[in-house]
């Protein structure tokens, strides 16, 4: 019989897409924190901590999510965190748009969010807190500039804006009604994140040029946001979207 981890000092954390760059570095920020952090993506990226433990899932299943998060109550008896991060986006225009494309990013992005969420909800006791972090996106409010994408970094899609609104608008009706559970729904909306691995120098400047403090995200500058949402003193804030764009989205 698999001995069950103690919890002790250590508070309990789910993180979807763990294995991207967002999810990563928060799975990196909250093991630093003394989290258990159990990561759920569909392809696995080596964390070396005993207290990450990796869970291949698909969280557009309804059974299977539902499941896991059932079997982690019984273990841990407390959920503390969930962090909203996976989401899927095409490159391509949306004149092509095929029917499998809209449906895997409404399914991830959307569903994948409502299953988590209504899984928690299902197991949570409200005489604990549990906090929850959506990931949203500047492109779920307003619409991408064109002019300063090149063939290497085409435009987000149209349904991957659209999915990013709807996750926003999830986190104001989930705050509303999850707020008897005890139950905190907040979001963080990056602006576009650096990543020269993938993105030309012609689109990082053009980008940079559009940001009043010229430069593009990096993920160290959504570190405190996602500390003060995670924080079990901060028990008065809920429904928020907080936006980390450098002031892009205010011109």
């Amino acid at each position: 019989m698999k001995k069950k981890i103690k919890k002790k000092n250590n508070r309990i954390a789910i993180i979807t897409g763990s294995s991207g760059l967002i999810g990563n570095f928060a799975s990196q920020l909250f093991l630093n924190q003394n989290f258990i952090v159990y990561g759920l993506d569909v392809k696995e990226k080596k964390i070396k901590s005993n207290k990450f433990k990796f869970k291949k899932i698909d969280i557009s299943n309804f059974d299977k999510t539902k499941n896991f998060i059932s079997s982690l109550y019984k273990k841990h008896q407390q959920i503390d965190l969930v962090i909203n991060n996976a989401a899927v986006s095409f490159k391509s225009s949306y004149l092509k748009r095929t029917p499998k494309e809209l449906k895997d990013t409404i399914n991830i992005n959307l569903l994948g969010v409502i299953n988590i969420i209504n899984s928690i909800a299902k197991n949570h006791n409200k005489k604990n807190v549990c906090k929850i972090i959506n990931i949203g996106s500047i492109y779920g409010i307003r619409s991408p500039d064109f002019n300063i994408y090149d063939n290497i970094n085409k435009t987000n899609s149209e349904i991957y804006g659209a999915s990013k609104s709807g996750v926003i608008q999830l986190t104001k009706y989930y705050a509303t009604a999850l707020a008897k559970n005890n139950i905190i729904v907040n979001c963080i909306s990056p602006g576009g994140l650096k990543d020269i691995k993938n993105q030309s120098k012609k689109f990082i400047n053009s980008y940079s040029k559009k940001v009043p403090l010229k430069r593009m995200t990096e993920l160290e500058d959504l570190k405190m946001a996602f500390l003060y949402f995670a924080d079990k003193r901060t028990l008065y804030t809920t429904g928020q979207n907080l936006i980390i764009d450098g002031g892009f989205t205010i011109c």
